[in-house]
């Protein structure tokens, strides 16, 4: 509380604090891997990395689509530039300022799941903004949000988020899709395909400059190379720790999804997006709708 108090106060007092440059936002579908990418960036002594800060974004009230008062908050899953509120974006840009000067840094790097739906929102609000996109084989992403599920609202609180995401899939033409999601594992799967086409749709309106596609399984493998390619991306110098910590905290601790396992309907759901960004080869694809 009294932290939480500080910030406030800070970010009601410090001359100029308003002013973000150039944020960086991680965007990409929950258990992506986007929180460790977050804290390699974290260990750049010029970046303030912020790990879920949903207080700040409760200055839109909107954003909620998790707690107990979701509902009541009016709360959606996706936010576009038509839905940015002066009073509501100044004191988020304020908020987040506030942290960067806490933390002695320079830039602001953000991580948030759920906005991967909000890119054009978060554009219309920092219209300097980078994107940082990181996109994971969807049979591991879905498969931790299956296990996720058993001990956390993952869905929101009695099914919110999901009944979202059912809502967004209809809009996307993908309604039938949503019968076949009889588990948490093709529930997870549903949102994984939601998460990424919605948030590549929503990117390619957006200047090339301004974002940059990780593959989370390139930043297992390369860590040094996938670094300096983000650091030239954000325009930051080299800062060794952040590949020390990725090679650190990064590995594979459970065997590869076997696509040619994926049971007709879970391919259904998913198989389609998994050919066409490489984690379901053309020709098993193929075989499997001979």
């Amino acid at each position: 509380m009294a932290a939480h108090a500080l910030r406030r106060l800070t970010a009601r007092l410090l001359p100029g604090i308003g002013a973000l440059v150039r944020p960086v936002f991680i965007i990409g579908c929950g258990r992506s891997g986007t929180t460790v990418l977050g804290q390699v960036l974290g260990r750049h002594p010029s970046l303030a990395f912020l790990n879920e800060p949903r207080n700040i974004w409760l200055y839109e009230p909107r954003t909620d689509i998790w707690s107990a008062r979701a509902r009541a908050r009016g709360g959606r899953l996706g936010l576009s530039a038509d839905d940015v509120q002066p009073s509501a974006a100044a004191r988020i840009r304020r908020a987040f300022a506030a942290e960067v000067r806490l933390q002695r840094a320079e830039r602001l790097v953000e991580k948030l799941p759920i906005n991967a739906f909000r890119v054009g929102w978060l554009a219309g609000m920092f219209p300097d903004a980078l994107f940082l996109h990181l996109i994971r084989n969807g049979l591991d992403v879905a498969a931790s949000i299956a296990r996720h599920s058993e001990r956390a609202a993952w869905f929101g609180v009695e099914d919110y988020k999901w009944r979202l995401l059912v809502e967004h899939a209809g809009e996307r033409g993908e309604a039938d899709l949503v019968e076949l999601c009889t588990d948490d594992f093709r529930r997870g799967l549903l949102e994984w395909r939601l998460s990424v086409v919605t948030a590549l749709d929503a990117l390619a309106r957006l200047a090339p400059e301004r974002q940059l596609e990780i593959r989370y399984e390139r930043l297992v493998e390369r860590p040094v190379e996938v670094c300096q390619r983000i650091e030239a991306f954000v325009g930051i110098g080299h800062e060794p720790a952040m590949a020390a910590f990725a090679r650190a905290e990064l590995g594979r601790r459970s065997p590869p999804p076997d696509p040619i396992a994926l049971p007709p309907d879970a391919r259904r759901i998913a198989g389609e997006l998994l050919r066409r960004l490489g984690y379901l080869p053309i020709a098993q694809h193929a075989r499997r709708h001979a």
